[in-house]
């Protein structure tokens, strides 16, 4: 009696389900001829918005505005494939614009940290976009070097997504501190990555 062969499940990814969902929303703006880098500069005018929310106090807002304008971060290189709009300036304008956003959401919260006189949530911040601009300098650097690296816990949706998530929820700081470790985490396991592939 033979045992049927089974295929092994693959693992969950989030960000393979994230693509699968927004598949309609992609090949209905590829055939109005969206260009991808509208998408990008919308993605990084909402974090700038959302950055401004933050340092008012409008903590629940900015954190809608801030997922509200992830949503074009994901939509930007997925329309830029399916409508077969690809480019080297393409690609670096995302990455730019992708950590001025992050940046700049980081100084919103600082500000609004350091204005309500809570320093060490400030300090948090200021150590959560530290460790977050590094996941993406550390896997920059590794391609430049021919190193492919993506790995890690956290990448940018999933903080993008903690964040807001945290922030609607009134646990602002809860979601700074996931983020900072989270982001820590991927940082160190690039740096280990890249040191395993460059001994080989």
């Amino acid at each position: 009696m033979s045992i049927p062969h089974r295929e092994p499940r693959r693992p969950f990814s989030y960000k393979e389900s994230l693509r699968q969902l927004l598949n309609p929303l992609v090949r209905l703006l590829s055939r109005m001829r969206v260009r991808p880098d509208t998408l990008t500069f919308l993605g990084w005018t909402f974090a700038c918005v959302s950055a401004v929310l933050f340092g008012l106090g409008y903590v629940p807002l900015a954190g809608a505005v801030m997922l509200f304008g992830g949503l074009f971060d994901a939509l930007d290189g997925a329309v830029a494939r399916a409508s077969d709009r690809m480019s080297d300036f393409g690609a670096f304008l995302d990455s730019t614009l992708d950590r001025i956003s992050e940046a700049v959401v980081f100084v919103g919260i600082i500000f609004y940290y350091a204005a309500s006189d809570r320093p060490y949530e400030a300090l948090l911040a200021g150590a959560a976009m530290t460790f977050s601009l590094l996941t993406s300098y550390t896997r920059a650097r590794a391609e430049g070097l021919g190193v492919r690296c993506e790995v890690g816990l956290l990448e940018r949706a999933g903080r993008v997504v903690l964040l807001s998530v945290f922030s609607i929820l009134g646990f602002l700081t809860l979601g700074v501190g996931l983020v900072a470790a989270g982001a820590l985490v991927t940082t160190v396991q690039r740096i280990l990555h890249v040191r395993r592939e460059t001994r080989a």
